[in-house]
């Protein structure tokens, strides 16, 4: 079944059964070449401006959530504190601090909301917090776990990203799947309901064991959707939806879109990569010999927001930093959209309906976790 608007011969979108999995493939963006939803770069919140002393300054802030009270989690790696902020960016309170005792951490990562719960990742940690930030226990995961995302009915995903060690045996381009692994909220393991392709890493064997990400280097995403997860794997436009048995119930796709990469785009981004590497050193020769990948990557990122769009953060190579920053964005039904611009300098944390959390990078690299507003159209 194919759905137009009336405005082209082409479709927007084409369903499709295959095998019982639902294939939604996007032809066309909804919005053509114009964006209809725009994010202010003017701040509503900025929590480095919003108050003075210790708790507004930031340092390795790598996660930001929105709670469902209004007020604002974020989670701060230098001093291993997650800070929690009002709508209007008022220092409230906070737990965490170096350390291996209750609440501690080693290293702090990602905050996530669970329901009302508060999750922390640090250090192959997980920490669960109640309302009130009492913690309630913590549990231990892979310690190479990147993220944590929570799934409606109590379960939790951790993301992984794990090293290819000597031990494992592998030399040249490596693409390693990662295990998809639920616990519950006690920290018990449910189930292993499958993997993703994992990150791709070249390995050198030449002078000693030596790894280097590829140029144009694909990975895997997950994303959380009620309870359905997202996987994607950067090779293609796509994003697969699972339920928490891990059978593939949709695909989102858009077909032929361009990422053929042209060997002028691949010298480009060789050259300024190894532009920051003085010669003689080590590393400078396995990123002289490793290999790139004919094709760009299609994202880097998934996010879900509360409708059910489905965001992908476009990838930008090291040559093309200077290009603006843009989100794909997929309606719930797996309409294309279009693309929505990102401020410079700003990294996304999280997607709400009418706001955009992260952080933003001033030009003396001082951190402002922000708050900008996002308007639909």
């Amino acid at each position: 079944m194919a759905c137009s608007d009336g405005d082209s011969g082409t479709p927007l979108v084409v369903r499709r059964d295959s095998a019982g999995v639902q294939v939604v493939e996007a032809m066309r963006p909804l919005w053509g070449d114009s964006s209809l939803w725009r994010i202010d770069p003017d701040p509503v919140v900025d929590l480095t401006l919003s108050g003075t002393g210790p708790a507004h300054e930031f340092y390795s802030a790598r996660s930001m959530k929105q709670r469902s009270d209004g007020s604002l989690v974020i989670a701060d790696g230098s001093s291993r504190q997650v800070r929690v902020f009002s709508a209007t960016g008022e220092f409230q309170a906070s737990f965490g601090g170096e350390g291996d005792g209750p609440g501690e951490f080693r290293s702090l990562r990602r905050v996530e909301n669970a329901g009302d719960t508060l999750l922390a990742l640090g250090g192959g940690r997980v920490t669960v917090v109640a309302p009130d930030l009492t913690v309630v226990r913590t549990f231990g995961v892979d310690r190479f776990t990147t993220d944590v995302h929570y799934l409606d009915g109590g379960a939790i995903l951790p993301e992984l990203n794990r090293p290819v060690l000597p031990q494992d045996g592998l030399t040249g381009l490596v693409w390693r799947p990662e295990p998809l692994i639920l616990f519950d909220l006690q920290g018990t393991l449910i189930d292993s309901i499958g993997e993703t392709r994992g990150h791709e890493v070249y390995v050198s064997g030449e002078g000693g064991f030596r790894t280097a990400a590829p140029l144009f280097g694909r990975a895997s995403r997950i994303a959380a959707l009620g309870p359905r997860i997202l996987r994607g794997s950067s090779e293609m436009m796509q994003v697969e939806e699972l339920d928490m048995s891990g059978n593939l119930l949709r695909i989102l796709r858009i077909p032929d879109y361009p990422l053929d990469l042209s060997d002028a785009r691949i010298a480009a981004e060789r050259d300024s990569i190894l532009d920051g590497i003085p010669p003689g050193h080590f590393f400078r020769g396995v990123l002289e010999e490793t290999p790139a990948s004919r094709t760009r990557p299609a994202f880097v990122d998934i996010l879900v927001d509360p409708s059910g769009a489905v965001w992908l953060e476009l990838y930008r190579g090291e040559s093309e930093q200077d290009q603006s920053q843009e989100w794909l964005v997929l309606e719930a039904d797996g309409t294309w959209l279009g693309t929505v611009g990102i401020p410079d300098r700003f990294t996304v944390s999280d997607i709400n309906m009418d706001a955009v959390l992260g952080v933003w990078e001033d030009e003396l690299d001082v951190e402002h976790p922000q708050v900008l507003r996002l308007t639909r159209e």
